[in-house]
């Protein structure tokens, strides 16, 4: 009952605004990990709970313990799509650095062997090493629903990373 009053709230001229599932994980000193969960239509509400974390002091703690992650996973209750963004621990960088893992799907077709077979290969959307802005932007993208703007980013870097490996053969 509450779900529809809140679509009914947040709609505009007869159009229902999705509904995201959002779940933030993150460690504590005293605790193992600390997780937040919460249920929203106002994009707004997400990105300040991104932005609203202090990822440089969760970076430092994150290192400091072991066997914890930190995540802030977003689902479109609608398509099931999902962004899962990480913090890396791993990486040399001084500023926190993320990975992105999500289920959007693209296919992307090869030319191999001279140009004559033509092979078609399926991608999720996943990032490595991306900065704060970056996956800023990337949130921004799917939280509005522009799906295909994510893909046709991450088409442009596959597509590079394929230049890239045919030079160093």
């Amino acid at each position: 009952m509450l779900l529809i009053i809140h679509n009914i709230k947040n709609s505009r001229m007869g159009v229902i605004m999705k509904i995201f599932e959002v779940e933030i994980s993150l460690p504590m000193q005293n605790e193992s990990s600390n997780t937040k969960s919460f249920e929203t239509g106002d994009i707004n509400q997400i990105q300040a709970a991104f932005y609203n974390i202090n990822w440089r002091r969760i970076f430092l703690t994150q290192i400091q313990l072991q066997n914890t992650e930190t995540s802030f996973a977003v689902v479109d209750t609608e398509t099931q799509q999902y962004l899962h963004i990480q913090l890396n621990t791993q990486s040399t960088k001084a500023d926190p650095v993320f990975q992105i893992d999500s289920n959007i799907q693209l296919v992307i077709e090869n030319k191999e062997f001279l140009g004559f077979i033509t092979r078609k290969k399926k991608y999720d959307v996943v990032y490595k090493n991306l900065n704060q802005n970056q996956v800023s932007e990337q949130l921004g993208l799917f939280l509005n629903g522009q799906i295909e703007s994510m893909t046709d980013q991450y088409k442009q870097l596959v597509h590079k990373k394929m230049l890239q490996e045919q030079r160093l053969v």
